[in-house]
């Protein structure tokens, strides 16, 4: 009996130490998050837009001025992509500052999720996950703001967190939610959709086995995922439905995906290892930690409250949502930064979630505090070094272009003017020149393939058709091939009938290759030139360009 209130004063006197050390881990974490995220706005707040974003907004822009999609213009992205762009197109102020406020608007709306989802175990998962999301996102390049995918993953996280909350209050109401967030983002990709259907399916068997009296009611589940489904479809029907009826587009559309995107799909494939190592590269070391963190605490006394400290079920259907949105992305196969946000937003909810609540477990508490260091103290500060080593001064192809196109005619140019680009460096200049095209080919990917495939042979007849029936007064020739700038003019030497079409009736006027490199994300690289061909007076004579 003497012997028990020494040993209760150093039990307490243990753990008091111990909820020390995590309070001030959680709280220098937690100042160093915020000021980075700060800083990151602050840096970031004159970025322009480019790349795909710029391609959506001329899309848009086109589809305003009574362009019919994939009727008038050929185009393999969805529909849906049009309607955020769209929607980030309405807000206030120019292009690239409304574009930037869009583009952290939408992390913001996956931290919502983030917060909806983590609340009841620990907010600082919520502020863990946004911010290394918010950074990873950004050291990613200047041209990833506002992509497709960042749209996919805050619609996801969104979707998830009211199906999370609808079984924890036993409402099947929120699955109509659930299932109007996945529909939406399966009208950008339809990857979503598999996910959403596997989604569906746990939550459903999952309420009922655990729902008081569910499982002698089975027509209720059976409901809540006929529900979940008819809510999923709303945003698709939707979609075909203004493809068809207003724009009488759907047999284009249906063209464009039954030809165009499976040659889309092929060109520069990656192996599966490396796209594998590719997906979790941002966070490489944090995932060590997690994963080190997860085996200490599958071996320490502890691990049975920790579990109940973040319900299991719900630990397994964000995992699951991870290991879903990791297979579409495996799918796609092309390695690209921005294919990976679904999945890393689900992966950093998922190991932040798993830190946080394994803080006060024995040894992998210390493990947990070290994983949760390395994404606030080293990750973190580290994605700032790298934003800061961007460049994203005013673009100097643009206003190169744009001042030789003011020179040749300016807004007389509007429907007169053709690019042949596949990196969209030619599109945003003919957008901040509000100039419309001379025909529907937005990018000669396919125009200049080597290969001879269907996808290949009906883009030049399509091509051909547009450039005989109205031939364009200028051509601006952009270098470079798909993900690749370094290919020079030579490109159209894969077509060798139109190089022959174009020598015979444009004359070259000008080729500019701007002075200073591009750096717009890890590596610089050389700005791309254009050449300017001018139609010839006696081209009418000549004889079409074949198709």
């Amino acid at each position: 009996m003497t012997g028990s209130p020494p040993l209760h004063v150093s039990s307490v006197s243990s753990v008091s130490s111990r909820e020390r050390q995590i309070a001030v881990v959680l709280w220098v974490c937690g100042a160093v998050l915020i000021g980075c995220a700060a800083v990151f706005v602050v840096m970031t707040r004159h970025w322009p837009m480019v790349g795909d974003a710029a391609l959506l907004h001329y899309v848009v822009f086109l589809i305003e001025h009574g362009w019919a999609p994939y009727r008038d213009f050929a185009d393999v992205n969805m529909p849906g992509a049009y309607a955020v762009t769209a929607l980030g197109m309405l807000l206030p102020g120019q292009p690239d500052a409304a574009w930037r406020v869009f583009d952290l608007a939408l992390v913001a709306l996956a931290g919502v999720g983030y917060y909806a989802i983590a609340r009841p175990y620990s907010r600082f998962a919520a502020l863990f996950a946004t911010v290394l999301l918010l950074l990873v996102h950004g050291q990613d390049g200047v041209q990833q703001a506002g992509q497709r995918d960042l749209v996919i993953a805050a619609l996801l996280l969104l979707g998830v967190a009211s199906l999370v909350e609808g079984l924890r209050r036993e409402q099947w109401a929120y699955v109509v939610p659930f299932g109007l967030l996945v529909g939406m983002a399966a009208t950008i990709k339809p990857t979503a959709l598999p996910f959403g259907v596997v989604l569906l399916a746990m939550a459903a068997l999952y309420r009922r086995r655990c729902w008081p009296g569910a499982s002698t009611r089975p027509v209720a589940t059976v409901g809540w995922i006929v529900t979940g489904l008819a809510a999923m479809v709303c945003a698709p029907v939707a979609m075909l439905l203004w493809l068809s009826g207003r724009y009488h587009a759907l047999d284009a559309w249906i063209a464009m995906q039954r030809v165009l995107l499976p040659y889309y799909a092929t060109l520069e494939r990656r192996p599966f290892g490396f796209t594998l190592t590719h997906s979790i590269s941002p966070l490489l070391a944090l995932v060590l930690l997690w994963l080190a963190c997860l085996a200490a605490r599958s071996l320490g006394r502890n691990a049975e409250s920790v579990r109940q400290g973040w319900p299991r079920f719900e630990r397994l259907l964000i995992a699951a949502a991870a290991v879903m949105n990791l297979i579409g992305l495996l799918a796609q196969g092309k390695a690209l930064p921005y294919q990976r946000y679904p999945m890393l937003a689900f992966l950093l909810l998922l190991i932040s979630l798993d830190l946080a609540t394994t803080l006060r477990a024995g040894r992998a508490g210390y493990w947990a505090m070290a994983g949760l260091a390395c994404g606030a103290l080293v990750l973190a500060p580290q994605a700032l070094v790298r934003v800061h080593r961007f460049d994203p001064r005013p673009q100097e192809f643009d206003a190169m272009l744009a001042s030789d196109l003011q020179r040749l005619g300016g807004s007389r140019l509007s429907g007169r003017v053709q690019c042949l680009d596949t990196i969209q460096d030619c599109l945003p200049t003919l957008f901040s020149e509000r100039l419309l095209p001379a025909t529907g080919t937005l990018s000669d990917t396919a125009i200049f393939s080597p290969s001879e495939s269907p996808a290949v042979r009906y883009v030049r007849r399509q091509f051909a058709q547009a450039l005989n029936t109205h031939p364009p007064a200028v051509i601006v020739l952009v270098s470079g091939s798909f993900l690749d700038s370094t290919g020079g003019f030579t490109k159209v030497d894969a077509w060798p009938e139109f190089a022959a079409w174009l020598g015979a009736h444009y004359t070259l006027t000008v080729e500019r290759t701007p002075p200073h490199m591009v750096r717009w994300w890890s590596r610089p690289q050389p700005a791309p030139s254009y050449r300017l061909y001018l139609r010839n007076a006696t081209a009418g004579v000549t004889n079409a360009l074949p198709h």
